[in-house]
């Protein structure tokens, strides 16, 4: 039996490779959604914030990273989300998104291989047949790649675009009120925050920020669109650095990339945090480990950085309003 599943899911991720970019691009062909200006009112997900009503001074888009499957979040996600919205009065966090799939469609949901993903996703929470589970990490990585390709990138990141501002609007954003909108991604869920950027910005003209955990991104001109980028990473994390390894437009000779112009402008931010791991025991969302004896969980540790970093992002906002 397992010998099959190792077929069948050798055959689905080679299947997802080279089907990555036909969902992006049936999209663009219009035969799946609308278009960026007008979010279709049937959308597959219920698009719910976090917490109860606040008359918003934030909206905080929660992009996750690589093995979500949906718009249910993981215990340890939704640990960090929870953290986030009981300490943030006056921001509203929406962390429902499907951040691979342009049209927001979970992997459990309505799609020709949602039978074997079921499965997956059953090993996955019961710890069972890890490399099988990790299937799931590998077919939405072939998305931050479709949305990292510069053929791709630019389609990917409109419909993405799509997917927030409906989220946005569902949660009460009012286009023109100037309200800052702080993408927060994890992983991989950066550069498609990051790809989504420059569409979002047209779309409502307000402040933009992407706050990265530990995110692998390429040089993108979504950068571009950006009042700042905050980049929360461990030293003891390396795979952010595939990012710098991968992309050229990242390295120190590419002057004139998106990245470097970033960094030249002071847009950039880099905040270090403590000794943690990606993903996992020990990560920045275990809620059960205490890196080098700390008095708070890594999980906690990380909610009050990212907590004093929207706190800086809602009062420069209101310092702006005021002068």
């Amino acid at each position: 039996m397992i010998t099959l599943l190792i077929a069948v899911a050798i055959g689905a991720l080679t299947l997802s490779l080279l089907l990555s970019p036909i969902e992006t691009l049936g999209w663009w062909a219009g035969w799946y959604g609308e278009g960026l200006e007008h979010p279709h009112e049937a959308s597959h997900a219920a698009y719910r914030r976090i917490g109860g009503d606040k008359e918003p001074r934030q909206f905080v888009v929660y992009l996750d990273g690589i093995a979500k499957v949906g718009a249910e979040n993981y215990d340890d996600v939704q640990g960090l989300l929870n953290q986030l919205d009981a300490a943030l009065p006056r921001a509203v966090i929406l962390g429902d998104l499907m951040p691979y799939s342009v049209r927001n469609v979970g992997l459990l949901d309505e799609r020709p291989l949602a039978r074997f993903w079921r499965r997956m996703f059953e090993y996955k929470l019961a710890g069972k047949h890890s490399l099988l589970a990790f299937s799931i990490n590998i077919r939405n990585l072939f998305q931050v790649l479709v949305a990292a390709d510069q053929r791709y990138g630019p389609v990917y990141g409109r419909g993405e675009a799509q997917v927030m501002l409906t989220s946005l609007l569902r949660a009460g954003y009012v286009p023109g009120s100037g309200v800052p909108i702080t993408v927060l991604g994890y992983s991989g869920g950066v550069q498609i925050g990051i790809v989504a950027a420059r569409f979002l910005k047209r779309a409502l003209d307000a402040p933009l920020t992407v706050v990265s955990l530990a995110g692998v991104m390429a040089s993108d001109a979504g950068l571009d669109a950006l009042d700042r980028l905050y980049d929360l990473r461990s030293p003891s994390d390396h795979v952010p650095l595939y990012g710098r390894v991968l992309f050229p437009g990242r390295w120190p000779l590419a002057r004139g990339s998106h990245w470097n112009r970033l960094r030249r402008d002071g847009r950039l931010v880099n905040v270090v945090l403590g000794p943690m791991r990606h993903n996992g025991s020990e990560s920045y969302l275990d809620d059960e480990a205490f890196a080098n004896g700390a008095e708070v969980d890594n999980q906690t540790a990380t909610a009050t950085a990212i907590i004093a970093v929207l706190g800086e992002i809602e009062g420069s906002a209101v310092d702006a309003a005021r002068s």
